[in-house]
């Protein structure tokens, strides 16, 4: 046991006290949070060890990467109510390896080069921004603290049924895919669309939107709703995670090849009346 009014205490990545708050009738403890020491040593590694792949090999693959690590970071310590003074403090140490390493090569750039979803994540934050190959590298610390409502309770690692709460989503995922899926970085499309296609395979627990089959590494395709050469909306609305050769249907117009996959998909009604819904969104006959 620990009394967070007189010591701090560890949690997670977590460090937690108590801090007095006096008002006119009592006196009140408010619970302040920090990143850890160990936490902060080991973020300023993965991020400077991003940073020297990005000085070796300049992609826009590896800037990337370099801005998925620091959104983890971001998303995962955001419960700290100190959140933003602990990346302050991130951002100072990162901040002469940035400057030495990648000073040749990068170049300003302005918030609206940003992609829509990272504008909306980043609005109402001023700082100067560069980029490396058309992509800018987010800010490492811009990240408001955010309450987290609803919380069980019975959410714990020393109890079986708490332990289940904790992995019961992740469960349904497969890993392998899921590791693939986020290391797979492709060129030809957009920062947005690279993010948005696994925040939807996240979100669709690596399941095809159609059938509800549990994708593999092979036959996992992302799929534009409305096709991107008539929109160039690559946001996560605008996408779903689809099994390859329900894919393949959605676009098919031949008759004979249409029938062939229908033959081995076996498609119930409402499956099927997802797939004619794509399609004339895609501008196709219904099947």
């Amino acid at each position: 046991m620990v009394n967070l009014k007189k010591n701090s205490s560890e949690f997670l990545g977590f460090r937690l006290k108590a801090h007095r708050k006096q008002t006119n009738k009592r006196t009140l403890y408010v619970a302040r949070s920090h990143m850890t020491k160990k936490s902060l040593d080991n973020a300023q590694i993965k991020l400077k060890q991003a940073i020297k792949v990005i000085q070796k090999h300049q992609s826009p693959e590896n800037v990337w990467r370099f801005n998925t690590v620091i959104m983890g970071i971001q998303n995962y310590y955001s419960a700290a109510s100190h959140i933003t003074l602990d990346l302050n403090k991130l951002s100072g140490r990162l901040n002469k390896a940035l400057f030495n390493r990648l000073r040749e090569m990068r170049k300003e750039a302005t918030f609206q080069e940003l992609t829509k979803t990272l504008q909306k994540r980043y609005k109402g934050y001023e700082c100067k921004l560069y980029k490396i190959k058309g992509m800018v590298l987010v800010p490492i610390h811009a990240q408001r603290c955010k309450v987290n409502l609803n919380f069980s309770q019975s959410i714990c690692n020393y109890t079986t049924v708490g332990r289940n709460k904790i992995h019961q989503n992740l469960r349904a995922i497969n890993k392998q895919v899921l590791a693939y899926v986020m290391k797979l970085y492709i060129p030809s499309r957009s920062i947005e669309y690279n993010d948005n296609r696994i925040s939807r395979f996240i979100a669709q627990y690596g399941k095809c939107a159609v059938t509800g089959i549990e994708l593999g590494r092979n036959d996992c395709l992302c799929h534009h709703k409305i096709p991107f050469h008539l929109t160039q909306d690559d946001s996560y609305g605008n996408l779903m995670i689809v099994y390859q050769p329900v894919h393949r249907l959605i676009h098919m117009k031949n008759q004979e090849k249409i029938q062939a996959l229908l033959n081995m998909l076996k498609l119930n009604e409402k499956q099927l009346k997802k797939v004619n819904e794509l399609r004339e969104q895609c501008l196709n006959e219904a099947i």
